[in-house]
């Protein structure tokens, strides 16, 4: 059952017919009374009460003395007191720590009403208190499934970090050169370069669309590993075309994507022929690469095919071929001023690749990524990565 609200009565030794006068009212306003004789030491169990009330009687310093006492005990906790005391002493008990002092002669109505007005209050912050405290408990779990998500992301930021490669295979007259900002605890884009034989030697950018979650770092990092560029049999060895590469990793995404929604993953792969110059690329959803010739207008160019994991689908190729100077330059949404990976208007890309042409090498990636990460106004991973014939 609840606990009854229950009125403190705090009265003078020796007045009785004031108290049994107090008492009598109380208990018509519906309170349990409980007694407690003004400036005795004994302490008071103030959970069942709702009011703390104190007929000062002649007894003022005693009255004021005994409410600070009473606020000191009570901390926190919130029991409004009221005096009845001498219209000359109001000042006194509000000074003392009362919250209402009626002044003598009370009017029975007006004292009833006012009793109930603190009960109301002291329920009204009882029950603030409580979802306060709640909060409090709330915020307590909230930090620390704030600091296990942190750890959670710097643990994959660790692991995804071992997959990126610190420095690129020399094959023939290839050289790769790329320029990677991590603006998130977790990130999702990733690049690899592999040696598929003595000519051959495949590429891939990617980037796990539209999430900072460790998850989405993750899920780049396991793409990543994923990606078969040669098959190995016991009649030797294949090299797979970029397009297939695309399809394999589609399959995979939709394959566990299956009741759950997995963030959409963009890539471009890419064969090249370190002899000839001969490349063939594949894109899923990043950003169109641009062509830059030693010679000549730079271009865009256009590779359909949609984000992996998105649908049942197979991607296209594009061949072409890198002539001694000429350079491929793949970025990731993160060069984008909103870091928005939907197709939208063209990138800066073209513009700034044209304006940058004349740079050498690792130089060449470098100027073009601070004349993009100016005007970039997300935390999304930014990459940029370039492939040159010498």
């Amino acid at each position: 059952m609840p606990t009854p609200a229950t009125v403190l009565l705090s009265t003078p030794p020796g007045q009785s017919k004031s108290a049994d006068d107090l008492r009598a009212r109380v208990a018509s306003a519906g309170f349990v009374v409980a007694e407690h004789a003004l400036g005795s030491a004994p302490a008071v169990d103030f959970d069942p009460v709702v009011v703390a009330l104190i007929d000062t009687g002649a007894r003022t310093d005693v009255a004021a003395a005994q409410t600070r006492r009473w606020r000191a005990e009570l901390g926190d906790q919130i029991v409004p007191v009221l005096w009845i005391a001498a219209p000359e002493q109001v000042a006194v008990g509000l000074d003392a720590g009362a919250d209402v002092v009626l002044a003598r002669p009370i009017e029975p109505g007006a004292f009833v009403a006012q009793l109930r007005a603190l009960a109301r209050t002291q329920s009204t912050a009882a029950r603030v208190a409580v979802r306060a405290a709640e909060a409090r408990l709330l915020g307590d779990q909230l930090k620390k499934a704030l600091a296990q998500l942190e750890r959670e992301q710097e643990m994959a930021r660790r692991v995804r970090a071992t997959f990126l490669p610190r420095s690129f295979p020399q094959v023939g007259a290839a050289r790769f050169h790329v320029c990677y900002r991590p603006r998130s605890r977790s990130g999702g884009d990733f690049y690899n370069v592999q040696r598929l034989d003595e000519h051959h030697v495949g590429f891939l950018v990617g980037d796990v669309v539209g999430t900072g979650t460790a998850s989405g770092g993750l899920l780049g990092a396991f793409v990543q590993r994923s990606v078969v560029m040669k098959e190995i049999s016991d009649r030797g060895y294949r090299i797979v075309p970029p397009d297939e590469v695309l399809n394999a990793v589609n399959q995979l995404l939709i394959g566990l994507s299956a009741g759950d929604d997995l963030p959409l993953v963009a890539m471009l792969a890419g064969v090249l022929h370190t002899g000839t110059g001969a490349l063939t690329i594949a894109r899923a959803g990043l950003p169109t690469p641009v062509y830059v010739p030693a010679t000549g207008a730079p271009e865009v160019w256009a590779v359909p095919g949609p984000f992996l994991g998105s649908a049942d689908t197979t991607y296209q190729v594009r061949s072409g071929t890198l002539n001694p100077g000429d350079r491929l330059v793949i970025g990731t949404d993160g060069m984008r001023p909103t870091g928005d990976p939907g197709p939208g208007g063209p990138d800066r890309l073209l513009e700034v690749v044209v304006k940058h042409q004349t740079a050498n090498s690792s130089d060449f990636i470098d100027a073009i990524a601070r004349d993009l990460l100016q005007h970039v106004r997300h935390a999304d991973d930014f990459t940029l990565f370039a492939v040159e014939m010498g």
